[in-house]
């Protein structure tokens, strides 16, 4: 059992041949606000094996997976893991991150960080999670160890070839000034080298007020852009409310699969679409 569907696309690839594992968040609901029900309870007690990213995404799961004995794997205390940090700005509830004057200077962070936990947009962690899935697995299910082993070296395969691939497609893209609407993309811009100009909103959940509106449309006056990159939970209204009158070029990105059914090549085929959505930003 998983937690979110990224983490089922990436546990398929191992389970292949085997199992399908199955995942507690719809397609439809937010990892953020989501509400175990009495049904889902029971799933997950059922589950010889757990796997979630950690308390600062499903702080939900925490209170369940409390004192528990079944096998669980937490992706965000993985030795090695590679992890990327978020800023707020508590004077307006949001925050718009702007970088000082030169071309992509750096994000200016007003009261701290907050650890992002969109781990799986980097394609390291992903292979990270996928040995920690199989090494569990195995532990489980000895009599299918060589299955769950080979099943691993085809998905490292894979990801190497996917990150050769998108290094070379991506690299025409370091050079544009874009923006993004919520920080959801930092594990994958980080490993390809890639770089946003402006961030719309630091929370997604919460509402820019009239102050922040008005920067972040100065922030587009003041420094044109190629494109805006947006989550596909992104809500369109809010978008269109800070965008104003400025016509910006605007890209629907898939940050969690939500567009795909899970498969073995599921993950890898996320992140191809994700790498696509950025490509079109220099397309004209």
């Amino acid at each position: 059992m998983t937690s979110i569907k990224p983490l089922q696309m990436i546990a398929h690839a191992i389970t292949d041949g085997i199992a399908a594992p199955e995942v507690l968040i719809p397609d439809n609901q937010s990892y953020h606000h989501f509400v175990l029900r009495p049904s889902t309870v029971r799933l997950l007690s059922q589950a010889d094996l757990v796997v979630w990213i950690g308390p600062e995404l499903e702080m939900w799961m925490e209170g369940q997976l409390a004192g528990s004995q079944k096998t669980v794997v937490e992706v965000l205390s993985l030795p090695g893991l590679i992890t990327q940090h978020s800023g707020h700005d508590h004077e307006d509830a949001v925050e718009v991150l702007i970088p000082e004057q030169g071309s992509h200077a750096g994000h200016q962070h007003k009261d701290g960080a907050f650890l992002d936990p969109h781990v799986w947009l980097d394609t390291r962690n992903a292979l990270l999670t996928a040995r920690a899935i199989t090494a569990a697995l195995i532990q489980l299910d000895a009599d299918n160890a060589s299955q769950y082993q080979n099943n691993l070296d085809t998905f490292q395969q894979q990801l190497a070839q996917l990150e050769i691939r998108l290094q070379t497609q991506l690299e025409p893209l370091r050079q544009t000034d874009y923006a993004v609407y919520h920080d959801a993309f930092q594990y994958f811009e980080s490993e390809f080298g890639l770089s946003h100009s402006l961030v719309f909103v630091g929370n997604e959940e919460l509402q820019p007020g009239v102050r922040h509106t008005l920067a972040v449309r100065q922030a587009i006056a003041n420094r044109p852009i190629t494109c805006l990159m947006e989550d596909v939970t992104a809500q369109a209204s809010t978008i269109r409310a800070l965008l104003g009158n400025h016509p910006v070029k605007r890209i629907t990105a898939d940050t969690t699969g939500q567009t795909l059914t899970s498969t073995p090549q599921a993950y890898i085929q996320m992140i191809s679409n994700l790498a696509d959505a950025f490509l079109q930003c220099q397309s004209q």
